[in-house]
């Protein structure tokens, strides 16, 4: 199986989850999210899978959803678009851009 991924162009993050555990995909997912908001990104998209395992199982997907819907893992000025394997995060651009590619050894 493979392991997760991070691909920073400047503007957008993109965090793969794939191969984690739901625990470490949610602690990478915030650390990505601070370091994407620090360094100006302009969104986060980040790759959980389709969950279509059994159903009452956690999952990455549902974990994530469950923390979005609640408003535990970015705040109410943050867009989320959702979609089947996918969500991606509008930032907030508050922070002066910083060109430093973000890796995932930085979040992991």
């Amino acid at each position: 199986m493979p392991g997760p991924k991070i691909k920073d162009d400047g503007s957008m993050v993109t965090l793969d989850l794939h191969g984690l555990r739901v625990d470490d995909a949610i602690e990478v997912t915030y650390d990505t999210l601070r370091l994407a908001q620090d360094r100006g990104r302009a969104s986060l998209k980040v790759i959980h899978g389709s969950s279509t395992s059994g159903a009452g199982r956690r999952t990455i997907k549902s974990a994530l959803y469950r923390l979005l819907d609640r408003g535990m893992l970015v705040g109410g000025h943050v867009h989320v678009m959702k979609q089947r394997s996918y969500f991606t995060l509008s930032l907030d651009l508050t922070a002066s851009t910083d060109p430093t590619p973000i890796r995932l050894l930085d979040v992991w």
